[in-house]
């Protein structure tokens, strides 16, 4: 796992090994329980799929938007605290609600997705737009995808913002307004084994000027990379 973190004072690159990552889908009628982390862009999601219709589908879903940090940076746990990120409040994760519209034709998929903040950790909303698509190759399948996120003010105040507890000589006080940013994916996948499958993905985030003009953010972009296995059961 490489990761490039986009906060002031951590680690222009961070690789770790995952021994253990989980892909779970269950459902029951119309709900579903989602864990996806082969995708760099995956997560939890739990939804309940209201309309299918036309190739079209409606889904309530509920997930997290954005993970939470600190002067540790995004690893809350650690014991070893970045200097440049010191006196910062901790900003919490979020656990967000709200509609999935997608659309699929072929191998492609077009969805829209508008999640408000229910945990009262900023009270904002994301609204999202992706389009991917799957092209299968001999025994590989690749999948592209492009898209963009559009956050509130309180979002971007919230996990960007200098309040005035928070302002150094160096880190001044900062209230940006609504912010974007654009993603970039590549994932593919291999079958090596019956049960076995090799897999890689690339991610790319580009961040709007509300975003990398924050004094916490030391660079505009942010990149990650993932190689690994999956035993399917």
């Amino acid at each position: 796992m490489f990761e490039d973190s986009y906060l002031v004072g951590s680690q222009a690159h961070q690789e770790g090994v995952e021994l253990l990552n989980i892909n779970v889908y269950v459902n029951y009628g119309n709900w579903y329980f989602d864990v996806d982390r082969s995708q760099l862009s995956g997560g939890l999601v739990l939804g309940y799929s209201a309309i299918e219709k036309y190739d079209w589908g409606l889904d309530l879903i509920l997930t997290q938007a954005q993970d939470g940090f600190s002067e540790n940076g995004f690893d809350l746990y650690r014991s070893n605290q970045i200097p440049e990120l010191k006196g910062i409040n901790e900003r919490q994760f979020d656990i967000t609600a709200g509609l999935r519209l997608s659309k699929r034709y072929g191998g492609n998929q077009l969805s829209f997705e508008l999640l408000q903040d229910i945990s009262s950790t900023h009270n904002g909303w994301v609204l999202s737009t992706f389009f991917s698509k799957i092209v299968p190759w001999q025994n590989w399948d690749f999948r592209t995808a492009i898209g963009i996120n559009l956050y509130s003010n309180d979002f971007t105040d919230y996990y960007f913002g200098i309040a005035p507890d928070e302002q150094t000589i160096e880190r001044l006080t900062y209230n940006p307004k609504g912010a974007y940013s654009l993603v970039y994916e590549l994932h593919t996948e291999y079958p090596i084994a019956e049960r076995w499958v090799f897999l890689a993905g690339w991610m790319s985030t580009w961040f709007s000027k509300q975003i990398y003009h924050s004094p916490i953010v030391r660079q505009n972009h942010q990149h990650k990379a993932k190689l690994g296995v999956r035993y399917v059961f």
